[in-house]
């Protein structure tokens, strides 16, 4: 068991008024009144009543439940198995371990599996404020620690019961966990709204380029057949000798491939002094290997290899109605893709695709039209990552 080190303050930084003294310290066994493993049980349909949680369903980033696709658990049901108000789970092995998740009752009747450990935390601690010490950086190294220890990830019944840490009064574990709640709910609150106008903007991609309705009366003209070769400059890359490649600044940014994109920008990781083919500032990349057809947008004068193309419209065509479309056809590409280990498409199948166009006028006012959900996509991103980097600073401020 951890022992307290007197030299470290035992109070954290940041503090609501009204509270004074040294945090006490405990561990998790003194929270919770038992720990059990869950039901070794395959998953079976859902059958409309009783949910099965596993590993796998417990999101990555929000540590809830996903109930997308519910499944029910295969055998006996016993009400030892289900999981209740104040319960912790933690995933025991595998890369996920040291994943947690705290039960809410919009969860549902929900069994738990044999690869989680539950903890059932005592009234008189804040289940919230005792769940929110597995998202420390103390609680991460613990879990790496742990891993190194065994030789492979994994933590059992016993070692999570003496994860140590720091703990208040009832009273101040409730205001903490009272304030940490709400800034969980305005993060989810702004992941609702990005999600809900990405789905805005992918039913408009769709009904535009399908032509279910026009961007305004005024256009009466139809939309003509093209290919993409025929209302753009194609240039596909060819990567440079690994040689040349540096992070010194020599020659040219170099954009390989998907990884050299960040939110639909280009984002390069080194610099090439070995120039191969180039693209311009405001050029369309599309990438032409696994993942194939994924679509961004050059910030950079760049040398590309040969994991990306380089699109350039031409008169007859306006370059964000070409990249919105590119957009819209991103789900389309499977039936282009070549091999069954490694996927890619080559300069005809671009070329060849194809693509209805309206007059340039039409083109433009539905390029800016869509462009402005880009911008109010990419601005409530901006926000949210504001308000998740406030969470890791009030994480390691709230904390001992």
């Amino acid at each position: 068991m951890a022992k307290e080190n007197k030299s470290v303050k035992n109070f954290p930084n940041l503090r609501f008024p009204g509270f004074e003294g040294e945090w006490r310290f405990t561990n998790l066994g003194n929270c919770a009144y038992s720990f059990e493993y869950g039901m070794n049980a395959s998953a079976i349909k859902f059958d409309g009543e009783n949910r099965y949680i596993r590993i796998t369903d417990i999101d990555e980033a929000s540590s809830k439940y996903k109930p997308e696709f519910p499944v029910s658990p295969n055998g006996q049901l016993l009400d030892k198995y289900l999981v209740s108000e104040n319960d912790i789970l933690f995933a025991r092995t595998g890369a996920s371990t040291g994943k947690s998740y705290l039960y809410h009752k919009d969860d549902g009747k929900l069994y738990f599996a044999g690869f989680l450990i539950r903890a059932k935390i005592k009234e008189e601690f804040n289940s919230y404020f005792v769940f929110t010490q597995t998202k420390t950086i103390h609680y991460y190294k613990w879990v790496q620690l742990m891993s190194m220890r065994s030789g492979q990830p994994g933590i059992n019944l016993q070692e999570y019961a003496c994860y140590s840490f720091h703990i208040p009064s009832k009273k101040e574990q409730d205001k903490i966990a009272s304030f940490l709640l709400f800034v969980d709910e305005r993060i989810q609150t702004q992941k609702k709204i990005i999600e809900d106008t990405r789905k805005m903007k992918l039913n408009l991609l769709h009904n535009l380029f399908t032509q279910n309705f026009r961007i305004s009366k005024q256009y009466i003209s139809k939309w003509e057949e093209k290919t993409l070769g025929d209302i753009s400059a194609i240039l596909m890359g060819q990567s440079p000798d690994s040689s040349a490649y540096n992070t010194d600044e020599k020659g040219l940014p170099l954009i390989q491939g998907n990884a050299d994109i960040v939110h639909r920008f280009s984002e390069p990781r080194q610099f090439t002094n070995q120039i191969t083919k180039t693209c311009d500032i405001g050029d369309i990349i599309l990438t032409v290997r696994a993942p194939v057809g994924y679509v961004a947008k050059s910030k950079h004068f760049a040398c590309i290899g040969r994991g990306v193309c380089a699109i350039k419209s031409n008169e007859k065509s306006d370059s964000e109605f070409i990249y919105q479309f590119l957009l819209y056809f991103e789900n389309k590409w499977s039936s282009f893709e070549q091999g069954s280990t490694f996927t890619s498409v080559n300069s005809s199948d671009i070329k060849t695709i194809k693509i209805n166009v309206p007059a340039i006028e039409e083109q433009r006012e539905i390029a800016q039209f869509l462009k402005t959900f880009d911008e109010k996509i990419n601005l409530e991103t901006e926000l949210l990552a504001q308000y998740e980097n406030q969470k890791k600073y009030l994480l390691q401020n709230l904390f001992v």
